[in-house]
């Protein structure tokens, strides 16, 4: 089984966009269950929690056997804006921060996919997006879109 590279948002993904700290990451467990099928995905955080909290600080988010499969964090849009021109980024840039990522980090036909609630953040029918609602964040139904997403690029 390959690894596949899953760049995970959390505001409208791993709870509702604009929630109170007692439900922070009340949707991660759906998604978690979901990783435990397939111990070859890794995960990268392309949500902007990289700019206030470190990767170590942010796997204690994670049950204690996914934590360990965070393995980095996107670029910070501030930091891409300081090294590359704007127009070279786009108006997709939660996509090109992806692809950057992959291309720095991965070989060239390794498989990724991102879970979002913004959809407009990448190319439209960006075939690697998992779009969630942002006002309920990942729900079971979203389960068997990751299956599904999962299983066709492993």
């Amino acid at each position: 089984m390959s690894a596949c590279i899953i760049f995970l948002d959390f505001d409208g993904v791993t709870h509702p966009d604009r929630c109170f700290d007692l439900n922070f990451f009340c949707r991660l467990p759906l998604i978690e269950e979901v990783l435990r099928e397939f111990p070859a995905a890794m995960v990268v955080i392309s949500s902007s929690w990289r700019d206030h909290y470190s990767l170590a600080n942010m796997s204690d988010f994670f049950s204690s056997d996914i934590g360990p499969r965070l393995i980095d964090t996107t670029r910070n849009q501030k930091i891409l804006s300081s090294t590359w021109l704007p127009d070279q980024i786009g108006q997709y840039e939660r996509q090109f921060e992806c692809e950057l990522w992959m291309e720095e980090n991965r070989r060239w036909d390794d498989c990724w996919m991102a879970i979002d609630d913004r959809p407009y953040w990448f190319e439209p029918e960006c075939a690697n997006l998992l779009v969630t609602d942002p006002t309920t964040g990942f729900q079971p139904g979203d389960q068997a879109t990751l299956r599904q997403m999962l299983k066709e690029r492993t």
